[in-house]
């Protein structure tokens, strides 16, 4: 029997872990697909909560993309994200 409330939770966690997967490298940098990926994270939870299936998730989808845009503005101030795009 399939358990509902538990697959609607394991959905509303999904984006998180597909976009730290992002980050998972042993041997190559990173830095370059932070943007990108808070981009696609914003959207996926902007989708959720406007979605009634996840209603009950709204608060913690509202504090997360609070969260996210803390952290999306930060770019403007460090330019290690920009040195990260160059060439070498």
């Amino acid at each position: 029997m399939i358990n509902y409330p538990l697959v609607t939770h394991l959905l509303a966690l999904q984006d998180s872990n597909k976009i730290q997967q992002h980050f998972s490298a042993e041997k190559r940098p990173t830095l370059w697909r932070a943007l990108p990926a808070i981009e696609e994270l914003q959207t996926a939870w902007e989708a959720k909560r406007d979605n009634p299936r996840f209603r009950k998730y709204r608060t913690a989808i509202n504090d997360g993309l609070a969260k996210l845009k803390k952290y999306y503005s930060r770019f403007d101030e460090k330019p290690a994200y920009i040195l990260a795009l160059g060439e070498l």
